[in-house]
């Protein structure tokens, strides 16, 4: 998937030139709510080294699909004083994301559009992550934020006093958002998302074709291993590179623990990770500037401009 720099930089012109006026704060935001389940990925991997690798995986491929995350946004806009707009506004780019992270190459991955009717991931891979057009994306969103910053901080949050109502409704969805996902569990894992079937079933591994998504390529004195997410290392008939790196992955399994490399893409050890942590600390700070700018939920934020 482009990093949320990049996602930022392509929606956030694109609502720009379609809805000129729109909050940068929502159209920001919207960026990203696709990917939460991943980072929430990565904070249960780290806190919880015990848990189930791949129940926490089809957990989280589950909860990023487009109705998934569409629910999310639902519990988001009964928050805010116009939740219809603030919904489509988080919708669409909610779509936005999923279609611009099906564009790019990713092996092994994809994204639900049609989940739970269909658990067939889509992907066209057209680019690479380190490639020009997610480099253009990432400055794209660079140039978004420096040009809509003091817009986004300075524009009323959408948020108000709300009716018990509205609570009910929100807190209702946010529930459903985190329970859903377990009652969907057996769709991915049925469809193979991820390989996670191959690599559950250990003993039936030889034979099987396998594709990883930028596992860590390690070189050790017993021969080249790769990281699974489930933390196994398996070895490699072959030397694919001379040192470690990051990699993407297409092979074959000869024994259980052992894969054969058909073929392997090298990616940046950097450029992902930062474009998208730079993009959440500049999301984040926008979000906190426009909170302090009005007075963290003081009764001005109910008599401003409640334009979206």
């Amino acid at each position: 998937m482009p990093n949320t720099l990049a996602h930022i930089g392509v929606q956030g012109l694109l609502n720009q030139a379609v809805k000129p006026g729109i909050d940068p704060k929502l159209v920001c935001l919207g960026c990203l709510l696709p990917d939460l389940p991943w980072i929430f990925q990565r904070v249960l991997m780290g806190i919880l080294p015990g848990s189930d690798p791949y129940t926490i995986r089809l957990y989280c491929i589950a909860q990023a699909s487009l109705f998934v995350t569409l629910v999310l946004c639902g519990a988001l806009a009964f928050l805010t004083h116009t939740p219809r707009a603030v919904f489509m506004i988080l919708g669409v780019n909610v779509l936005l994301h999923l279609v611009l992270d099906g564009l790019q190459t990713k092996w092994a991955n994809g994204v639900h559009l049609f989940a739970p009717l269909s658990w067939d991931l889509w992907n066209v891979g057209l680019f690479w992550p380190e490639s020009l057009p997610t480099y253009i994306m990432t400055g794209g969103g660079l140039f978004y934020i420096g040009w809509q910053w003091r817009k986004g901080i300075s524009q009323p949050l959408p948020i108000s006093l709300l009716s018990p109502f509205k609570m009910a409704i929100s807190a209702s969805l946010l529930i459903l958002y985190f329970a859903l996902p377990f009652v969907l569990l057996e769709g991915p894992r049925n469809a193979d998302n991820h390989f996670v079937r191959t690599l559950e079933e250990i003993e039936a591994r030889p034979g099987r074709p396998l594709e990883l998504d930028r596992p860590s390529y390690v070189k050790t004195p017993s021969g080249d291993m790769i990281g699974l997410f489930n933390g196994e290392q398996i070895s490699t008939t072959q030397e694919i590179l001379d040192h470690s790196a990051t990699v993407s992955v297409r092979g074959r399994f000869v024994t259980p623990t052992q894969l054969d490399v058909l073929e392997f893409h090298e990616h940046s050890t950097w450029f992902r990770d930062t474009g998208s942590y730079l993009g959440i600390l500049l999301l984040l700070g926008m979000w906190l500037g426009a909170l302090f700018k009005q007075g963290l939920f003081s009764p001005s934020t109910k008599s401003g401009n409640n334009s979206i």
